[in-house]
């Protein structure tokens, strides 16, 4: 399993309640072990050491990652970043935009500007050149940045968590 990159992919299938009870357990808790999920919803461990496995491979669990808070490592500016792709360099843009540290998360969405590109930077005049001097060449355009003024995160972040 990868854990420096995450590209998000659709797995195949549901999940089951008890694979979505040892699911919200992992999402609260990325450290917990298989001892102590079995503990808690009163199975053997080596059902949820099974389970686990399975969703692992199927790609239900796509990695184990810390929370780390961004503003600790320096990084006191957000942004993000609608713009558009020219379609044909699509694979090699996303390729290139993956390998950028300061990209956090890259969207396709719908409207005017297709791609949501959420940035972290140390201030907002390194954001500015980030933009400008890293991303732009990438073969990024119609840039519309919006910088993120006060955060309230869900954590974990991302989590749908029951």
């Amino acid at each position: 399993m990868d854990h420096s990159l995450c590209v998000q992919k659709r797995s195949v299938g549901t999940v089951d309640s008890m694979n979505r009870r040892i699911l919200n357990i992992l999402q609260r808790d990325a450290r917990a072990t298989t001892a102590m999920i079995a503990r808690k919803l009163k199975r053997s461990e080596s059902t949820i050491r099974e389970r686990i496995r399975r969703m692992e491979a199927r790609g239900i669990i796509r990695g184990y990652y810390a929370c780390v808070d961004k503003r600790a490592l320096g990084y006191r500016s957000e942004a993000f970043v609608f713009c558009n792709i020219d379609p044909s360099e699509r694979i090699r843009i996303l390729d290139d935009l993956l390998l950028q540290k300061n990209v956090t998360g890259i969207f396709h969405v719908s409207g005017g500007r297709r791609l949501l590109l959420k940035v972290a930077a140390e201030d907002n005049q390194q954001l500015r050149s980030l933009i400008h001097n890293k991303l732009m060449p990438l073969g990024i355009r119609e840039v519309d940045s919006r910088i993120v003024m006060d955060i309230t995160e869900k954590l974990p972040p991302d989590a749908v968590v029951d």
